[in-house]
This record gives structure tokens, C-alpha cells and sequence, in this order.
């Protein structure tokens, strides 16, 4: 898209930060982020094999939570403060100075620091979904022309996905960089990579100077625990080149993963730069958890309509234990079940079959939740489809991040604390260098 500027009062007179959308709040928010299928009542008379199709709208369902409230403000930020050091025309065309130099094999250095935080959470808590649909706010590429009557012919990324290779390999999440920028800004940038036979350490030189050039904002690697496991390092060595890419590409950096990957930050990066860390453990049983219930409940694509009473609330709740991505499966599995089987309406006993039919794999999971006990949040009352977005209360929780991550262990067992709740509930800053 072609570059909108709007006045930013908290950054005046940069081009990058007001060609982004104006910062949402409040009920526009929601909406936003919200994604909820059109769904028609009559659709539950058509033919089976037809509804059975169209059960797959349940996958589509997003509500907005909490967490997607809070990771869209800390994406603003991270972005806001990535583009914050691209601050006149004349910085943007030394970028551009720079990467002619890097073409012709004349390496300048930079410095400078970018922002970055991370996203810690159990497995289908929706943490990748929630970047989905915040990142989904913004243009995946600007096209800025002039500014202020001064020519700016530039693109602006404002953001790229990658994932964290499984062995933890440098070269292949710099290869998926630069097919991710490629992707955005029509360049060849890793074909000529893949060609050239360039070293990790000659591409990572040249991804700090391309994401200059192309003024990328946020970095988003996901599955960043595949690096708890790996020996002889190779895990602290991908985390060092994020660090670099942090230092010296100006670059923010969002890293998402499960709580796997705690142990390796805290106890590598302890002394280091402080990134803030948001933390999230499964839903409560209180209203957020019945709003995203409510939402699902809805897509009812079986012949007899079932209401939502509290005893098949509660009885959800204790079989998915609060995970988001179990309790779109369960009510998925279960109209199928009652539309195959002709019985055509979800009961406690449609349920139960569909569970020990299709998410028994999980039950070990699940039933390790079973008896923790879960941090409550505040949601708004079901059916008031308004969040309340209070942006003070939604600031990352922060800690000084001096624990020390078996301390912590060790004095949870001792009091009979669940070390999921005590990680949860200290371990909400993670260090980078």
C-alpha cells in the first residue's frame, strides 16, 4: 500500500512511524481483532455431508482475549520503537548508502539497539493465532514516495514471521529471513544466497544491512523452544545472533514459544539486556473463558439446537482445563459425531464420546492441569462483546528478573506450589544480551 501519513505527537516528524495505522483502543479494538464467520441459522437443515463441511467455520472463530489485547500494544511499541531510530530522510538514504556498499563487498558497521520481548506460553494457548491477528492490523509492506515535499523512495516492512529451525541452525533461520523478505519486498535476496554458497556469518552481516534497507520493524520467531534441547550450544548461538540483529540492525524482535524454552533464556542471559517477557498460562474458569465459549458455542451446525446450561459449561471446562485450541477440537469432534450418528444435538454424552474418541492422545496433558490452580483475570461480563480495554491495566507484567530459575523450582515444591504457576507468576522477564 501506498504511504498514509498521520501525525504521531509522541514521534513527530518521522515518516516510518506515521505511515504505520493509528494505535486502536477500546471497542474499535476488539472488533478488530475479532474474526467471527457469518453463520446462518438454516444452514443446520442442509444435508449432512454439507454441514459436516462447513464444521470447519469452528477453526475460523477468534475472539479476542486478554492476551491478544496485550501482545497488540506490545507490538506497537516494539515497532514504534524500532522505526523511533530511522528519525530523517537523510538516515534512510545512508541505509540505502550502506547496502550499496554491501553489494559491492564493502561492509560498513552499525550500531544502535532495537527493542524485543517475549511471548511464553503452554501449548494451544493460541499464542501464534493472537500474533496472527495483531500483526494482520498492519500492511505487510508501505510504499513511501515523498515526505514533507522531500523525496523518500523506500519500502517499509513492518514486520516478518520465521520460524526456529529444529536443530537450532543459524544458516537455515537466516535463509528463512531472507525468503521471508523476498516474499515481502520482491527481491532475490536468498536465491542469491542459496547460489553464492554464503557462510551463516556472511548472511547474517548482510540480513543486518537488507533489514535497514528495507526499514523492517519486527522480527517474529516462533517455536523458539526448539532450542531448549539442543547440545553443545548451538541453541545459545542462535540467541546470539538475534542479539546481534537486536544491536545492530536496529531491529525489535518478538520471541514466542512454550515454557520449555524458560530455563535456557534465564539461566544464559541473566546479567544481560532485560527484554519483557509476557507470560501466559491457560484460561481460568471465569467469564473469559465462558466469552470464548459463548463464541464457539454459537456455530451449532447440528439438526436440534443445544443450549449452553452451566453443567456443560463446567463440564468442558474441567475436560479442556481452559486451553483454547482443546476446546475448539472438543466442540468440533462432537458435532460430528452427533451428525453422523443422527443423533443431531451436543450433549454431555456427545461430548464425553468425542473425547475419548479423538483428544484421548491429550488426556495426559490435560489432566496434569487437572489440580493447578490457575492466575484469574479479569474479563468482561458473556454477551457484553466489549473487553472494557483499560491500556494502563494491559501494561507487560515486569520483573527484575534476577530469580534464579531453580530457586524458584525448588521453593515451589517446598510450599506444594505447581512450578508452572510460580514460573508463571515470576518469570515475566526474560534476558537478552
Amino acid at each position: 500500500m501506498k504511504a498514509v501519513y498521520t501525525p504521531n505527537p509522541a514521534y513527530p516528524g518521522n515518516p516510518f512511524i506515521e505511515a504505520l495505522p493509528p494505535t486502536l483502543g477500546g471497542q474499535a479494538l476488539v472488533d478488530a481483532l475479532g474474526h467471527f464467520p457469518p453463520y446462518d441459522e438454516s444452514s443446520r437443515q442442509l444435508p449432512a455431508e454439507v454441514r459436516l463441511q462447513m464444521l470447519g467455520t469452528l477453526y475460523e472463530v477468534y475472539q479476542p482475549l486478554e492476551m491478544t489485547v496485550q501482545l497488540y500494544y506490545q507490538v506497537c511499541a516494539a515497532m514504534q520503537h524500532s522505526f523511533a531510530q530511522k528519525l530523517t530522510v537523510a538516515d534512510v538514504q545512508q541505509y540505502h548508502t550502506n547496502y550499496t556498499d554491501l553489494q559491492n563487498r564493502r561492509i560498513t558497521a552499525a550500531t544502535g539497539g532495537g527493542n524485543s520481548f517475549s511471548v511464553i506460553g503452554i501449548s494451544g494457548l493460541g499464542k501464534s493465532r493472537a500474533l496472527q491477528q495483531v500483526l494482520g492490523l498492519f500492511p505487510p509492506v508501505i510504499e513511501h514516495e515523498a515526505y514533507n515535499g522531500q523525496p523518500l523512495v523506500c519500502k517499509q516492512i513492518p514486520y516478518i514471521v520465521v520460524q526456529t529451525p529444529s536443530d537450532a541452525s543459524i544458516k537455515a533461520l537466516c535463509l528463512d529471513i531472507l525468503l521471508q523478505i523476498d516474499g515481502a519486498s520482491g527481491t532475490a535476496h536468498h536465491q542469491r544466497a542459496v547460489t553464492n554458497r554464503l557462510s551463516a556469518d556472511m548472511m547474517v552481516s548482510q540480513i543486518s544491512q537488507i533489514s535497514k534497507s528495507i526499514n523492517l520493524g519486527l522480527l517474529v520467531v516462533d517455536e523458539i523452544q526448539n532450542i531448549a534441547h539442543i547440545r553443545n550450544g548451538g541453541g545459545i548461538r542462535l540467541l546470539n545472533f538475534i542479539v546481534q540483529l537486536i544491536n545492530s540492525a536496529h531491529l525489535s524482535v518478538c520471541m514466542v514459544g512454550t515454557p520449555q524454552v524458560l530455563g535456557t533464556l534465564q539461566a544464559e542471559f541473566r546479567s544481560a539486556r532485560r527484554a519483557t517477557g509476557l507470560v501466559y498460562d491457560r484460561l481460568g474458569n471465569n467469564d473469559e473463558f465462558s466469552l470464548l465459549l459463548k463464541s464457539l458455542w454459537r456455530y451449532q451446525y447440528t439438526r436440534n439446537s443445544a443450549d449452553l446450561t452451566p453443567e456443560v459449561a463446567n463440564w468442558i471446562y474441567r475436560k479442556t482445563q481452559g486451553v483454547p485450541d482443546i476446546m475448539v477440537k472438543l466442540i468440533y469432534h462432537a458435532q460430528q459425531r452427533a451428525i453422523m450418528d443422527g443423533t443431531e444435538a451436543v450433549t454431555i454424552d456427545t461430548l464425553e464420546r468425542a473425547y475419548k474418541g479423538s483428544l484421548q492422545m491429550v488426556d495426559g496433558f490435560l489432566a496434569s492441569l487437572d489440580d493447578t490452580p490457575k492466575r484469574q483475570r479479569t474479563a468482561p461480563k458473556p454477551g457484553t462483546g466489549d473487553l472494557n480495554v483499560n491500556t494502563q491495566s494491559l501494561e507487560p507484567h515486569q520483573t527484575t528478573g534476577r530469580a534464579d530459575l531453580r530457586a524458584i523450582v525448588v521453593d515451589a515444591k517446598k510450599q506444594g506450589k505447581p512450578v508452572v504457576d510460580a514460573l508463571a507468576e515470576y518469570v515475566t522477564e526474560v534476558a537478552i544480551l
